[in-house]
């Protein structure tokens, strides 16, 4: 008969996911999580078989309860150029905190970190930006109909571009650029969407 679970799994992916988060995931121990979440190894093992399927499920969670959170303004029935705009406001007011802007996007770190050596969270990093892209191209389709975009504008190519703007401010708060330097990097991503 199998022992019963003493640990509330939700509980303990949200904590690891911080500590991945955080301190990202060649710098995360097995004993740091552990010490996050109170969970012995192998209660840990035992769910998540080890530590790079713990790391998995975390960006999961993060993909879930974080990233789709934040564009789920974007991500709506007519959303367009307004709801694309606070998006980045919302992201900025993460990114240029200085006390947890520094944490960047964990999706976006991992994209560096860890992606180009493991398929599986390389894939992981491609669902979330193709999510973003599609959210984007969809917002640039109705802006297209409503007029609030010229027909100069590629919608697939520009989708592509808020994506990677996008990786890109997160990148510039994981390196500390500060609030100055990334909202003036918004600021420029968004003029691009202005009419004349």
């Amino acid at each position: 008969m199998a022992r019963p679970r003493s640990f509330d799994p939700a509980r303990t992916l949200s904590t690891a996911m911080m500590v991945f988060w955080e301190r990202g995931y060649f710098n995360t121990s097995i004993d740091d999580l552990v010490a996050a979440t109170g969970v012995s190894r192998y209660g840990l093992y035992d769910v998540y078989e080890n530590k790079h399927g713990l790391f998995l499920a975390a960006l999961d969670h993060y993909h879930e309860t974080v990233f789709r959170a934040l564009l789920a303004p974007v991500e709506k029935v007519g959303a367009s150029v307004g709801e694309i705009r606070q998006y980045f406001d919302v992201v900025l007011g993460y990114a240029g905190k200085s006390d947890g802007g520094r944490l960047g996007c964990l999706m976006c770190n991992s994209a560096s970190e860890v992606a180009p050596f493991d398929a599986a969270v390389a894939e992981r990093v491609k669902r979330f930006r193709d999510v973003a892209g599609k959210a984007f191209r969809r917002a640039l389709g109705t802006a297209r109909e409503k007029g609030e975009i010229g027909a100069e504008i590629d919608i697939t190519r520009h989708a592509d571009f808020l994506t990677a703007a996008l990786q890109t401010v997160w990148v510039l708060a994981r390196s500390g650029a500060g609030r100055k330097a990334i909202s003036h990097h918004i600021e420029v991503t968004l003029s691009t969407l202005d009419r004349d």
